[in-house]
């Protein structure tokens, strides 16, 4: 059983969703970390939506499918279902068919990604 989640690092919270904006030089296997951090402090604490927002971090190559589906699943388990995920990277690694939507979808992550802010923000604020 993992220990929950008491402090997420880079996390936020607003009026109808929390933030994670991960900065400074951070790899794959951070980002994902630290995100999928806050997707559990948000499940084990009843909020239902996440802005996850890469854009400040130190650049990374664009994950391999391998890897989206890893980093999605792993999400997707934290979430329970419970936490609607809105996530904000540079759109030179964000899939041309954004399949990593497809692959929150068929593992119960509702869940989209953008490469404008506030285009995540809407999204996400639209969701129940």
């Amino acid at each position: 059983m993992q220990l929950p989640i008491l402090n997420p690092e880079f996390f936020s919270l607003r009026k109808n969703y929390a933030v994670c904006r991960p900065v400074g030089a951070l790899s794959l296997d951070d980002a994902v970390r630290l995100i999928d951090d806050s997707l559990r402090f948000c499940e084990e604490n009843d909020i239902t939506r996440l802005l996850a927002n890469v854009t400040g971090s130190t650049p990374f190559p664009s994950p391999s499918i391998t890897d989206r589906f890893w980093l999605i699943t792993k999400w997707a388990e934290s979430a329970r279902g419970r936490v609607i995920l809105s996530v904000v990277a540079p759109a030179e690694i964000i899939h041309p068919e954004k399949i990593g939507v497809v692959f929150a979808e068929n593992r119960g992550l509702y869940s989209d990604v953008f490469s404008d802010e506030d285009e995540a923000v809407n999204w996400l604020c639209s969701r129940d």
